[in-house]
């Protein structure tokens, strides 16, 4: 419990670059993230300023970095990307530092990641891209409501090996279906039963 209270998101700022940037050269990063790490930490910089230094009273962005605050400091970021205002559309990416990956502050991380992309962006829609073998995110993404739309097939080759892509997307109304049949879970933050519950479920069937 006192994990979850201490975990929270917020908007990063010119302090955070040096942070995003290392994590975003970084070949963890890269291997669950991107097809290939094709851009140099020179680009990543200028695109990262370019999204922190948008005010209130420019043109809305189409992107935004969120930093995942732990007790300890930052522990991962949520980026979101082609945010559309018009259509209320955005995809969505989650990185988690290895140390905390797979711990119920992931998942109290990317809850709240969805609850700021449609309870304050006032997104209609939310898409994300995941790696097959990235069988955490896809199974947290199904947790909460999100389809499976697309399969990429041998899309990826990571370590020698081909992986499918996925491709998800949820929208409001699912999110917000999950969270009044969880109301009372989720005023707890008690995600780790949740998810052990429905693993433990497909386990059965």
């Amino acid at each position: 419990m006192q994990k979850a209270k201490n975990t929270y998101l917020r908007r990063a700022d010119r302090e955070d670059l040096d942070k995003l940037v290392c994590w975003m050269e970084d070949e963890d990063f890269n291997y669950f993230l991107y097809g290939d790490p094709a851009r140099s930490p020179s680009i990543i910089r200028e695109q990262i300023v370019s999204y922190l230094g948008k005010s209130a009273g420019s043109v809305l962005p189409t992107g935004l970095y969120l930093l995942i605050d732990g007790p300890e400091g930052p522990i991962g970021m949520v980026s979101l990307q082609n945010i559309s205002w018009r259509n209320r559309s955005c995809n969505i990416d989650v990185y988690i530092s290895k140390p905390y990956r797979g711990q119920v502050t992931t998942g109290i991380g990317v809850f709240r990641a969805l609850e700021y992309a449609f309870d304050e962006l006032n997104m209609h829609r939310v898409g994300a891209v995941i790696y097959a073998f990235n069988e955490l995110s896809w199974k947290f993404f199904e947790f909460v409501g999100a389809v499976r739309e697309v399969v990429l097939k041998d899309h990826i080759l990571r370590d020698g090996k081909f992986y499918d892509v996925f491709v998800y997307g949820l929208l409001d109304r699912e999110f917000n279906d999950w969270r009044d049949k969880h109301k009372k879970s989720i005023q707890e933050f008690e995600l780790r039963r949740m998810i052990e519950s429905i693993n433990r479920s497909e386990s059965n069937l």
